[in-house]
């Protein structure tokens, strides 16, 4: 048997019509004019199937190819060559193994982004230079005053206060020294947003007048104590690094590299914190407070009062986009499971 193809010289773009066969483990390339050659199948390349376009096959001693339509005659063809498709290629061409391969990218995706992403921002978050996320925490409290946030308006007495005590807490853990240049207790009013505290990757806290008029001292210091554990495990920093990785691989898959960009000041008013990073913050809490001789109660207490009243605004008021957008700051996860954890250390 034999079936038509093109030849390729390597040389030139003029292609010739050939006709293939085999003989004696050789392919048998004649030409119109009369011509034969003969190249021994182990000098032969196969090109994969790619639909329905023609396959290569390449003569690896020269840069001479042909270029043959898909069908049973090349595949008898190839088959009388002692051709075998890689096990690759086999796989390709069968449904079942198709699926399973696509199932097994996407299940390697979720695991990335659900345990190995994690896992790697924690790793490089503490080389990363504090100063670093300066620009960063700016323009994301920058935006935060702009559309959420008023001005103070706690007496100046109760504000130095409180930053008196704010700066006994961040004296008492030498592990807290990378923020020193940063560190710093922010004022704000936010009565949408409700009672509430959170700090910035660059050692930024912002405390709300929401928060103040609903507790006692000793219970702010809690609630400062708790966003000092942030800090302490560099979960801001932590948040930043797995955003700007997802926005990365989106901007490559989609061709859109402004959302990497936008990623950095955004990600902080994006999403709130990880289970695990809200007990981690618990638990340099409890210790931080222990070692000030104060309760941990106090942080479960100024957490119940928060609960409650973040519980009366919802019901009180219809959620427009802006509240959703801060929904993060307004309410940790899993609060009276954290309540339980605080009340029985």
């Amino acid at each position: 048997m034999s079936l038509e193809a093109h030849y390729f010289d390597g040389q030139s773009s003029r292609r010739q019509r050939v006709r293939l066969s085999v003989s004696h483990a050789c392919l048998l390339v004649d030409s119109a004019d009369g011509g034969q050659r003969s190249i021994p199948a182990s000098e032969i390349s196969v090109s994969e199937p790619q639909g329905q376009a023609p396959r290569t096959l390449r003569f690896e001693s020269e840069r001479a190819f042909c270029e043959v339509a898909q069908g049973p005659e090349l595949d008898a063809l190839l088959l009388k060559l002692n051709y075998r498709a890689s096990v690759v290629v086999r796989l390709q061409s069968r449904w079942r193994w198709v699926f399973v391969s696509l199932a097994g990218i996407a299940l390697l995706f979720v695991a990335g982004y659900l345990w190995g992403l994690p896992w790697s921002a924690k790793v490089i978050a503490p080389h990363v230079p504090i100063a670093a996320m300066r620009s960063v925490s700016e323009t994301a409290l920058e935006q935060m005053d702009k559309y959420f946030f008023k001005p103070s308006a706690l007496p100046e007495q109760r504000r130095a206060k409180l930053e008196d005590g704010f700066r006994q807490l961040a004296d008492a853990d030498p592990g807290l020294a990378p923020y020193d240049d940063y560190i710093a207790l922010n004022f704000r009013s936010a009565p949408r947003v409700g009672p509430n505290a959170f700090a910035l990757p660059d050692g930024q806290i912002v405390l709300l007048d929401e928060l103040v008029v609903l507790h006692d001292d000793d219970e702010i210091l809690a609630v400062l104590a708790h966003e000092f554990g942030h800090l302490s495990k560099r979960h801001g920093i932590r948040k930043l690094i797995q955003g700007s990785v997802v926005a990365a691989v989106s901007a490559a898959w989609f061709g859109d590299i402004s959302v990497t960009a936008a990623t950095l000041s955004s990600a902080l008013l994006s999403s709130g914190y990880s289970r695990d990073m809200e007990r981690e913050a618990d638990d340099y809490a409890v210790e931080l407070l222990r070692r000030q001789g104060k309760s941990p109660a106090l942080l479960a207490n100024a957490l119940e009062k928060m609960e409650r009243a973040h519980k009366k605004k919802t019901s009180a008021s219809d959620e427009d986009d802006k509240s959703k957008f801060l929904d993060w700051i307004s309410s940790h996860p899993n609060t009276a499971e954290r309540i339980r954890r605080l009340r029985g250390n």
